[in-house]
């Protein structure tokens, strides 16, 4: 069986194909950094934190509010999103302003770093050497 959508380890612990995955720093309040391990996706139409880390951090993050959104997600189905935060989003140092919606990825990322914060970015992702620059 081979995985079309996974940040998850192989049985054998080994990835043959590896996700581009990356630190990413939010604004909180204060100016408290949280900080979340991110699986970059340019076919992510939305950015999205997984509930579960959601949960850990939303009392320092603070700019969250429910979401009336549903996401469809890759098998079809469609969830309802729990909650968007907007702000300060910072890779490496460069900020710029984003949002992300909260849902439960079931293990598979912590934060997917979807479409529009690349484009707000400026994202350029090499391939060949599995480098995004911003």
């Amino acid at each position: 069986v081979s995985d079309l959508y996974s940040a998850a380890e192989n049985d054998k612990g080994k990835q043959q194909c590896a996700p581009f995955l990356h630190y990413t720093s939010f604004l909180g309040l204060h100016g408290e950094i949280v900080r979340v391990k991110a699986l970059f996706n340019e076919g992510a139409m939305t950015s999205v934190m997984c509930a579960s880390v959601f949960d850990n951090v939303k009392h320092r993050l603070g700019n969250w509010h429910p979401s009336s959104k549903h996401l469809r997600m890759a098998d079809g189905a469609v969830v309802q999103s729990e909650a968007v935060w907007k702000g300060e989003v910072s890779i490496g140092g460069i900020q710029a302003q984003g949002e992300f919606e909260v849902l439960c990825s079931r293990g598979g990322w912590k934060f997917l770093f979807g479409k529009p914060l690349l484009q707000a970015f400026k994202a350029i992702h090499d391939y060949e050497v599995d480098e995004v620059q911003v």
